[in-house]
């Protein structure tokens, strides 16, 4: 047995070998008093017995520690009552009540278990064709604003325009935030260009950009990264969303857009800032965190789950952040992509 085994054995013996040398104390003290003469060999005799009993007890029990964990292992992996029985019996009839309950508890657990990811895989595909099925009346939505441009005028165009990405930017929340709930996402990494999956996004997202007003200043050259091309269009559009919702009333509105190497971590970047009201110190450590909404929520009616979204996905397709704010002065974000 290693030392940590016989350490064990003694700590849950302990109480036994400590009546076991509290006998012998006592049978040597009687020895001595009637056989004085033959003391020394009564107590070398009881001294050698005594060893070997512990020596054959301690084997005992790790024999059965041994029989009750393989029971034990077995039990947890099929909770079948025959695996049950064979615990019991390796545990003697004196935990039978306790491993009974135990058993019933592990058996409603996992019933309730496999209900619940039943369900929730039922929830997931519920979604998935929710929003597929809601992208067709979009789609019709889209282009009838797009073939009935002359028959409105362009404030109600805008409006609905306008309106119409708030609903794609909604359901795209609810895609990723249900696709972020499964145990595999497949994710299908290709060579990005940068500058057409920015194109792609702002494209998408002109009608809110020219409704607040906001220009876009691009200082960016293609970098050589590999990513997901729909999550990076989906990261990119939510940091998008919350710079204008955002950003300032009273200034000239911009979001700049700039790419480059970080040497210090050996990275490729891309970051996103704009001149918006920022973000208190004091809420800075939590902007990633589900609901979190900040001092801005009256204002903004914020929903706090776009940025949520954003950090659990880059952290899925190995991307850092790293961001810089303060109030009043702008909101920065930098997407550290590894090397390939």
């Amino acid at each position: 047995m290693k030392l940590k085994e016989i350490y064990n054995v003694f700590k849950d013996s302990g109480h036994w070998m400590f009546l076991t040398i509290l006998s012998n104390g006592f049978f040597m003290l009687m020895a001595w008093i009637a056989y004085p003469e033959s003391f020394s060999i009564l107590v070398t005799v009881m001294i050698t017995f005594s060893l070997l009993i512990l020596i054959l007890g301690m084997f005992l029990t790790k024999r059965n520690n041994v029989k009750q964990d393989e029971a034990f292992f077995s039990f947890l992996r099929e909770l079948s009552e025959e695996k049950e029985e064979r615990f019991i019996e390796a545990s003697g009839e004196l935990h039978r009540e306790k491993i009974r309950i135990l058993g019933e508890e592990l058996r409603h657990s996992k019933k309730k278990l496999a209900e619940t990811q039943l369900n929730a895989k039922a929830y997931e595909e519920f979604i998935e064709s929710w929003v597929h099925e809601i992208k067709k009346p979009m789609a019709l939505g889209t282009l009838i604003l797009g073939n009935r441009k002359d028959e409105m005028s362009s404030f109600v165009h805008q409006r609905l325009d306008y309106a119409m990405m708030n609903i794609r930017e909604q359901v795209e929340q609810i895609l990723f935030y249900a696709r972020l709930q499964t145990s595999h996402i497949d994710y299908r990494l290709e060579r990005i260009i940068l500058s057409e999956c920015y194109e792609d996004v702002l494209l998408d997202m002109k009608p809110i950009l020219r409704e607040k007003n906001i220009t876009i200043v691009s200082d960016i050259d293609d970098i050589p990264i590999v990513s997901d091309k729909k999550t990076l269009q989906f990261i990119f559009s939510q940091i998008f969303t919350n710079a204008v919702k955002y950003s300032k009333d009273d200034a000239d509105r911009w979001i700049r857009l700039k790419t480059g190497f970080d040497e210090r971590k050996n990275r490729y970047y891309t970051s996103i800032e704009d001149n918006g009201i920022g973000v208190m110190a004091s809420d800075l450590p939590f902007i990633f965190d589900k609901g979190f909404t900040g001092e801005h929520y009256r204002e903004t009616h914020s929903t706090g789950i776009g940025l949520y979204l954003v950090k659990k996905l880059c952290e899925e397709i190995n991307i850092d952040i790293e961001v810089v704010s303060e109030i009043g002065e702008g909101f920065s974000i930098k997407l550290l992509f590894p090397v390939v």
